[in-house]
């Protein structure tokens, strides 16, 4: 007779609720293989080593392969600028003429009348008087400011978005980098000043026919300044197809 609570001795254990028997095998279950890794052969053994491997590197390959959108900014060594074509030399010497005279006019006007004096004086003065002397610094001052205010011009112009005096907006020239691209300040600084100076100074208007014989038609005050004078090529819109290419 059995006792309450107790269970014969020679009976099956019935499986409980929530648990599987000690016998049934495990083979199969959530990726389980059915056989023990000491039953593969070293064929076997090897294709499943490397085919987990091919799993663990298939998502970030397939990531890796998706074209992302780019939103970093310009690098500091390509400045962004106006679209540049062919080195010119012509149309730059025309508008350098239109240049000079837009500084020149109004300069000459603010200065007219200690010019006109100095002009006189000069006619009349004996040489090496202090009247002469006194003129020729008048000349000098004007000089000197005109200097001054083409190369204040110059640097604005030229460093401003537009790369270009009037004069070269007028027939189509921008002043880029060797590259093409927009030049750095200290180049238009250096071009406009230094450059301007040097190229003013050599006779019969060396430093700029140096320009005629050099493929990239840079004069003196290019080669100090590290600057061209191109054409201005004119914008490309991209197509719908390149958009969405």
């Amino acid at each position: 007779m059995a006792t309450f609570g107790k269970k014969k001795a020679g009976a099956e254990q019935a499986p409980r609720f929530g648990k599987r028997p000690a016998a049934t095998s495990s083979a199969g279950v959530f990726g389980t293989p059915a056989h023990p890794k000491g039953d593969l052969s070293p064929e076997a053994r090897a294709f499943l080593e490397a085919e987990r491997s091919m799993r663990g590197q298939a998502a970030p390959a397939a990531l890796s392969s998706i074209p992302m959108p780019s939103y970093a900014s310009p690098q500091s060594g390509q400045p962004q600028g106006k679209p540049a074509g062919k080195p010119v030399f012509g149309r730059r010497i025309v508008a350098r003429i239109i240049d000079e005279l837009l500084v020149l006019i109004p300069v000459g006007l603010v200065f007219l009348p200690s010019l006109s004096s100095a002009i006189g004086t000069l006619s009349t003065a004996d040489a090496g008087s202090p009247e002469e002397a006194r003129a020729n610094l008048e000349l000098l001052k004007f000089g000197l400011v005109c200097f001054l205010a083409q190369a204040l011009y110059g640097c604005l112009m030229e460093s401003s978005g537009m790369q270009a005096t009037l004069g070269k907006l007028i027939f189509g020239a921008v002043v880029t980098d060797p590259n093409g691209q927009k030049p750095a300040l200290g180049a238009v600084i250096m071009r406009n000043t230094l450059g301007r100076f040097i190229v003013n100074l050599v006779p019969f208007c060396g430093g700029y026919a140096v320009g005629l014989f050099r493929a990239d038609r840079r004069c003196v005050h290019d080669l100090i300044g590290n600057t061209m004078v191109r054409a201005r090529a004119p914008y490309a819109e991209p197509s719908y197809s390149q958009v969405f290419a």
